[in-house]
């Protein structure tokens, strides 16, 4: 299969794709970091001469540059089987105090970066996946990454998580405005994951070298799963046909507590909420 995987300089969409070469596939690659996408097109060749038909440094909140890689990309090697969109940034912030400038920047890299990649690939690929005469054309896939901060009201989240929860809304329709052509819409939701983001995460007005913020990232780190294991999960999700992908047990759980207890699920939140304000408090 020839597969797409955005944000492949690091962590989960470094992953997925090293996972997707060691299956035997071919990848196009795109990523902002021109020296990590650099390092992970040499891994994908390294571990499978020929795997890598693309890499190119993109920015995904410029159109007409997504526009232009599909173009080509389509073009040189047809419309992708699967596409994994992973490109993203993480912004916190308490929401009295987040500049507007903060707000717009999450939401134009995380959702309207998805909106640019979907309205410059999915065209090639519905028309790929329709029906053809007699049989049907090989079914596509397309996994957007949203957050479990576009399900769960995790503290200071707010401008991420309606970033991350426009993804999850969008691809709640999709799912279903793809499926006749073909296409299949999956949505990553993953929880805590250890990728090179978490060292280097923007929490608007927070010291990250604070004492009391680095004992909360050691401890979101020991809970945290590995990029590989995410990957792990993200493409063997979507693979088995699931809408929702989760990478960890306890976002699965957080949900269904939402659901059904919500007394519990809002203990949960006013916890977190608490020991978020408690590390900010000793960062000054």
């Amino acid at each position: 299969m020839r597969c797409v995987v955005t944000g492949a300089a690091s962590g989960i969409g470094r992953e997925v794709a090293l996972l997707l070469a060691r299956e035997g596939h071919e990848v196009m690659l795109t990523d902002r970091d021109g020296d990590g996408l650099e390092a992970t097109a040499q891994e994908v060749t390294r571990i499978r001469p020929g795997a890598l038909l693309d890499d190119r440094v993109l920015d995904i909140t410029d159109i007409d540059e997504v526009r232009d890689w599909a173009t080509r990309i389509t073009a040189d090697h047809g419309a992708p089987d699967e596409v994994y969109h992973v490109a993203g940034i993480a912004i916190w912030g308490d929401p009295r105090t987040l500049p507007h400038e903060k707000w717009a920047k999450v939401i134009d890299v995380n959702l309207m970066g998805t909106v640019h990649v979907v309205e410059a690939l999915i065209p090639a690929m519905t028309r790929a996946g329709k029906v053809g005469t007699g049989r049907r054309a090989r079914p596509r896939r397309l996994c957007c990454v949203s957050s479990a901060a576009g399900i769960i009201g995790l503290p200071w989240h707010a401008a991420y998580s309606a970033s991350k929860g426009g993804v999850l809304g969008m691809c709640e329709v999709l799912r279903f405005d793809l499926a006749p052509y073909g296409v299949s819409v999956h949505a990553a939701v993953p929880g805590a994951v250890d990728t090179p983001l978490v060292r280097t995460i923007d929490i608007d007005g927070v010291d990250p070298n604070a004492d009391r913020v680095r004992k909360a990232r050691t401890l979101f780190q020991r809970h945290a799963a590995t990029p590989a294991e995410a990957a792990r999960r993200i493409v063997a999700g979507t693979r088995r046909g699931r809408y929702l992908v989760y990478t960890s047990g306890d976002i699965r759980v957080a949900r269904w507590a939402q659901v059904n207890l919500p007394w519990a699920y809002r203990a949960a939140m006013r916890l977190l909420n608490r020991g978020l304000r408690w590390a900010a408090a000793g960062s000054g």
